[in-house]
């Protein structure tokens, strides 16, 4: 018995470590200075065809799929870091003309111009990634007793993976104190059709198919764990 008490030990230790290094961020104001979705070329061609399912964009020149998923997303990524992480994220425009912004309203602003300009105790930056898991037309496919597969995906077939990524910086240096990261893969072959964006294009965000929405909500939930691991 007394041989696993280290082990105990050194697991209690390592959770009540990564618990103190999250609750760092509870209560403390938080600055969003960059943020960006970025969406594989060849799944937004796909996605075009469900283009009309989504909100008009604000300017006609703007993308209104980009659009409408940057900032849906973002709405949810600050949902579960004030409710989950307990930060309090300032709202995008909190500095004005102090910072500079993208066509969709977001801050762009670089982590040297956020510490002279800003008085936040952390900022962050958000890079999002929606894109296949492996190639956009093949996927390794395994069955049981047979070898590995490479077969073709249909053109109305995709197997995306989300991938969402934090720097945390304090108010004293430009180097991130924590570098986090979500990720979430499809189980399976999505065939493509208008459920898939339920969720996004809709309130129904218990779909019971598997959808966008909740292959981000999974990743966010992972950067979530990320913040509490360090990773």
């Amino acid at each position: 018995m007394k041989r696993f008490i280290p082990v105990l030990l050194a697991t209690v230790v390592f959770i009540i470590n990564n618990q103190a290094f999250a609750q760092k961020y509870r209560n403390k104001e938080v600055t969003l200075i960059a943020y960006k979705v970025n969406l594989d070329p060849e799944y937004h061609a796909k996605f075009t065809e469900y283009a009309h399912l989504f909100r008009d964009p604000v300017k006609p020149k703007h993308d209104r799929i980009i659009g409408h998923l940057t900032a849906d997303i973002w709405d949810i990524i600050k949902q579960q870091l004030t409710n989950d992480v307990g930060m309090i994220i300032l709202p995008l425009d909190a500095y004005g003309n102090k910072f500079s912004y993208d066509q969709y309203g977001f801050p762009n602003t670089s982590i040297s111009r956020a510490l002279k300009k800003g008085n936040s105790k952390f900022y962050i930056s958000i890079d999002v990634d929606i894109s296949p898991e492996f190639s956009s037309k093949y996927i390794i496919k395994t069955s049981a007793g047979t070898p590995r597969q490479v077969i073709q995906l249909a053109t109305n077939e995709i197997k995306p993976r989300v991938i969402i990524k934090m720097n945390i910086y304090n108010d004293i240096g430009i180097i991130p104190v924590a570098n986090t990261k979500g990720e979430a893969i499809e189980s399976k072959v999505i065939t493509l059709n208008d459920k898939y964006f339920d969720g996004f294009v809709n309130t129904n965000i218990n779909s019971p198919y598997q959808t966008l929405y909740k292959l981000v909500n999974q990743a966010v939930k992972e950067l979530v764990i990320s913040v509490y691991s360090r990773k």
